[in-house]
């Protein structure tokens, strides 16, 4: 997986992430979206914007499956640093920041500080960030490493909402993509090949913040399977909701066995500053 340039990755994410740069009004008789979702929508803003000042313990499971008698092949656990924040030439632009510093329970090798954080954000580190990742994908299992998918909730900013289906289910909202140019594979590469998700999302009561996102598309012969969990919004210090775990899968569709799986943990959240306050509580 190759890392494209800031300049390709700033458009990308600025126009083809979110799929609606090309959309902005609803086609012709397609439904409007829900309310709550249309708020939810409104408020993705605020919430990546709380999210790029907290910094994150990451842990990080990943389990390759025997396709043959679904037994567990191999396993490794990785144990990151981990901030998802804008960069600094481009407000709009999002990032992912990893230091993965234990691999199986040992140092990784990885000689990095939290207050690195703050430098890898500026245009001077374009290069610098693409190598970071791709140490990170390094250390990984093989088809096991993710990127930060808090970061797919950009497919659904509000000039993009009309190009999915939308319907009540249960508590929350079934959606199916079936317009536009579909979400990307890989939000940091133009060239990733893009798909239309379909799958569930469930908000708050005021609609403001994600509770939960399931989510499923094909990539070639296998579907992958994503569930995204978050924190109640009033979480003590932290004001909004936070991710606190996703899993994600890719089942193979002739035998219908999970032939990986990457399950991936957040806790001891803490302010972002040059040098990092303490942790906020964990969630309820």
């Amino acid at each position: 997986m190759k890392i494209a340039s800031v300049r390709r990755a700033r458009r990308f994410l600025a126009s083809l992430l979110i799929g609606g740069g090309i959309a902005s009004a609803a086609p012709t008789g397609a439904a409007a979206p829900p309310p709550p979702v249309v708020v939810f929508s409104r408020n993705l803003p605020a919430f990546f914007e709380n999210l790029g000042q907290l910094v994150a313990s990451e842990k990080i499971t990943q389990t390759l499956i025997n396709e043959t008698n679904a037994a567990v092949a191999r396993r490794r656990v990785l144990e990151s640093d981990f901030e998802v924040s804008h960069l600094a030439e481009d407000p709009s632009a999002l990032w992912e920041f990893r230091f993965v510093t234990t691999v199986d329970g040992k140092p990784s090798g990885t000689d990095r500080a939290v207050e690195d954080f703050f430098r890898l954000k500026q245009p001077s580190a374009a290069a610098e960030r693409g190598r970071i990742v791709q140490l990170a994908i390094g250390k990984s299992l093989p088809g096991c490493y993710w990127h930060n998918l808090t970061v797919m909730l950009q497919a659904f900013g509000e000039q993009n909402l009309s190009n999915f289906d939308w319907k009540p289910s249960g508590t929350g909202f079934a959606f199916e993509q079936t317009r536009g140019v579909g979400i990307s594979e890989n939000p940091f590469d133009a060239r990733a090949p893009r798909h239309f998700p379909a799958g569930r999302l469930e908000l708050s009561e005021d609609g403001k913040w994600p509770r939960r996102l399931d989510m499923t598309f094909l990539t070639g012969p296998r579907q992958a399977h994503v569930i995204l969990t978050f924190s109640a919004p009033g979480t003590p210090g932290a004001g909004a909701a936070l991710p606190l775990r996703y899993e994600a899968m890719h089942e193979n569709l002739r035998t219908r066995f999970v032939v990986d799986r990457a399950i991936f943990e957040y806790s001891n959240f803490r302010r972002f500053t040059v040098s990092t306050e303490p942790s906020l509580p964990p969630a309820p």
